[in-house]
């Protein structure tokens, strides 16, 4: 299964969210600058699609909004 079948990225202005929907919360959440937010954003959704939903969270739990600038 891959994470996006569990996992859902939703873009805020100045945030980006990761929400379980499984379980109905958010499990990841960043507060980023925009063009941080259109980067990580996109990377995200690359692992969404490669990954599994374990992989994905071990991946993204210690991603830092810094890594995109």
């Amino acid at each position: 299964m891959k994470a996006r079948a569990r996992y859902e990225v939703l873009v805020e202005r100045d945030a980006i969210e990761v929400v379980d929907m499984d379980q109905g919360e958010g499990i990841l959440f960043w507060d980023c600058t925009p063009r941080q937010r259109r980067r990580m954003h996109e990377a995200l959704i690359r692992d969404l699609d490669r990954l599994s939903p374990q992989d994905f969270l071990y991946e993204w739990a210690v991603a830092e909004p810094s890594q995109f600038d």
